[in-house]
Parts: C-alpha cells; sequence; structure tokens
C-alpha cells in the first residue's frame, strides 16, 4: 500500500472531541435546550431532519429543535450508540451512528434504534464543528411503532 493509500487516523484527542460533540446534543437534548443543543454544529451547517425537511444554519437548527422540545418530543432523550467514525482528512471525519428518540419510561437499548445519522465534522479554527447531519428513519413499521411508543409514554405521564 503506497503512502496515499494508506487510512487517516484520527488523534486520541480528536476522536474524544468528537465523541463529546455527539454527547452534548445528547445532553442538551434531554434538556430540550435548543440554542445549546445547535451550538456544535457550524454556523451555515446543513441538517436533514427524518422528515426530510432540510435545515440551513446553526440558528434554524436552534430555532426547530426548540419548537420540537416544547411539543411532541417534550421529555424525551436520545439512545444510541457510535457506529463509526472515518477520517477523511485531517480535519474531516464521517460518523455514522444508530440510534433513536427515548420517550418517558424507556431506556436505551431496550428500544429498537430506528434511526441512522450520518454526520460529517470538521475542525474549524481549532474546534470541531458538525457541518452535515442527516438523520433517516430506520425500520420496519417505524411509523406504527413511533406512534404506539408515544402513545404509551403519554399514559405513563399521566399516572
Amino acid at each position: 500500500m503506497s503512502p496515499q493509500e494508506q487510512p487517516l487516523i484520527l488523534a486520541p484527542e480528536d476522536e474524544a472531541a468528537i465523541h463529546s460533540l455527539l454527547q452534548k446534543i445528547g445532553d442538551c437534548w434531554s434538556r430540550g435546550d435548543g440554542n445549546a443543543f445547535a451550538e456544535p454544529f457550524a454556523d451555515d451547517a446543513d441538517y436533514i431532519v427524518a422528515t426530510g425537511d432540510f435545515l440551513k444554519g446553526r440558528r434554524q437548527i436552534a430555532d426547530v429543535h426548540q419548537r420540537v422540545f416544547d411539543g411532541i418530543f417534550k421529555g424525551t432523550r436520545l439512545g444510541g450508540r457510535l457506529t463509526s467514525l472515518r477520517c477523511i482528512t485531517p480535519d474531516v471525519v464521517l460518523v455514522h451512528s444508530v440510534g433513536g428518540i427515548l420517550f418517558a419510561g424507556e431506556a436505551d437499548g431496550s428500544v429498537e434504534a430506528n434511526g441512522l445519522t450520518t454526520l460529517v465534522v470538521a475542525k474549524q479554527g481549532g474546534v470541531w464543528r458538525i457541518v452535515c447531519f442527516q438523520n433517516t428513519p430506520t425500520g420496519r413499521h417505524r411509523k406504527l411503532r413511533f406512534f404506539w411508543r408515544l402513545l404509551k409514554s403519554k399514559l405513563r405521564l399521566r399516572r
């Protein structure tokens, strides 16, 4: 294998920083804080939500997520796991993860993953930022399962 064909290796501190970005997104989702959720994204980030809608920029990502945090996803958490990191250049990494939204009473691992996320993260000015994020729903009967889980969580909260 020639030097140009050698796979790039991500430095441990960069890998830790990328893991931290994903953790921050999950923590901010749990708090229902749209502005904090959008902070790890680049100012001009692209975000494709599970419905196929396209969001452009940190401000729109924050605003749309705050609406869902105040609405249907109030009190939810993110579950899942990172499945791969692929270093494209020393400053650009392709990230894949699986997971889904956890409603009240659900635990990570007790719910089948219902989404695949693909992210492109880039080091900008020495800071890792998410420049592109796509959330793709997965699984058979995903809409039916999703709404059944939502209904069960709402019933749990009424008790």
